[in-house]
């Protein structure tokens, strides 16, 4: 098989935070192998905007392979019917993703090993989870939830993800194609922020009208998607730089999303009649809505936090540049990362609207990545 740019290998370059040393390489096999996985068993799954009722995934163990499943399966199973509020105005989260993970081990065991860096990281601080029955969090807005369970449920129309399953997938797979990444449409993704002053200058009212993004659509397909491929991975600057092989990351686990958003509208579309391009149009709040709360379980999983009550007073003292050098200080810093930006949607319009344009237009700009690959 020739080698290209387009196989990269990212993972190799996540550090563990405080000592910055590199995680086991069984580790590192374990989340490619565990990717590949879930993307496969996920790759019929296409739950419309709008729809009723939620996916739940039952992975049968606890070893360390089936963790990094949970891991990944957590990353990738966000869909655009998730409710955050209700038509009361009452906190619901409705439809959002179930894990169960059947484990025989004591609760503090399972739920250090869940907190692990390597494995859900600080999404167990803040994502609704129970151990054996016992809740925590249960006034989450997260659009993912944990159950450990002693038993396999009974949850029909469940995905089965078991040790066994795993290990015959893996069997199948051609190695330099399983622990490696196509790291093309996170290459585009990526482009979607060299945008700067044509989304910056966009006002933040009326931000899901597609009217408003007609000038950045046409800039990002006909100049950023006709500009060369380049690597995702800057050797250099991954080697020295954890933030950078974050947001390298970011992009790869964002764009692992988009077929499965296709699916989505593609339903939508055929349950309605109307076209592909209406139906991303008229979803584009729906689809901004999933698109934040995707994000923020991948910044927990990653090790980001979300702001403090001092380091938010500090923010909101400071103005102009002073305020978001103190912004950026904060999501830079390479032992414990802070984005102000990890709350529900409903806090984002009040905190950083502004943001909320770049979720419009990527979900706007999804189509045209994958027509580009197509090609």
């Amino acid at each position: 098989m020739k080698k290209t740019f387009e196989r990269e290998r990212p993972f190799e370059y996540l550090r563990r935070s405080g000592d910055g040393t590199p995680f086991p390489e069984e580790t590192v096999k374990n989340w490619y192998a565990a990717r590949a996985y879930v993307l496969d068993k996920f790759k019929d799954i296409a739950i419309a905007p709008g729809s009723g009722g939620h996916l739940t995934v039952v992975v049968d163990g606890d070893s360390p392979m089936m963790l990094a499943v949970v891991r990944q399966v957590a990353l990738s199973a966000h869909f655009f019917n998730y409710e955050e509020y209700d038509l009361f105005d009452r906190l619901a989260c409705l439809n959002r993703t179930v894990i169960a993970l059947v484990s025989s081990k004591a609760p503090e065991v399972i739920e250090e090993e869940l907190g692990r860096e390597e494995y859900l990281c600080n999404l167990m601080k803040y994502c609704k989870h129970s151990i054996y029955g016992d809740v925590r969090n249960a006034d989450s807005y997260i659009d993912v939830e944990l159950e450990v369970v002693r038993e396999r449920p009974d949850c029909e129309g469940a995905i089965l993800m078991d040790e066994k399953d795993v290990r015959e997938f893996v069997s199948t797979q051609d190695p330099e194609i399983l622990y490696s990444i196509d790291t093309r449409k996170a290459v585009l993704s990526g482009r979607v922020y060299n945008l700067g002053a044509v989304i910056d200058n966009l006002p933040a009212e009326d931000i899901h009208s597609p009217k408003r993004y007609i000038h950045a659509l046409d800039t990002f397909q006909y100049k950023l998607l006709q500009e060369k491929l380049v690597p995702l991975i800057n050797p250099k600057k991954w080697s020295s730089n954890q933030i950078a092989v974050k947001n390298g990351l970011s992009s790869i686990i964002c764009a692992d999303c988009f077929e499965s958003r296709a699916r989505g509208i593609r339903r939508f579309a055929s349950e309605r009649g109307v076209s592909e391009q209406e139906a991303w149009a008229t979803n584009n709040e729906a689809l901004s809505v999933s698109e934040h709360h995707r994000w923020v379980v991948e910044k927990l999983i990653l090790g980001f936090s979300p702001i403090g009550t001092s380091e938010r007073f500090n923010y909101e003292r400071l103005f102009g540049k002073k305020r978001f050098a103190y912004w950026k200080q904060l999501k830079t810093d390479p032992e414990a990362p802070v984005h102000i930006d990890l709350c529900s949607y409903r806090d984002l319009r009040r905190i950083d609207p502004e943001n909320m344009k770049y979720d419009s237009f990527l979900l706007l700009a999804i189509p045209l990545i994958l027509q580009k690959l197509k090609k």
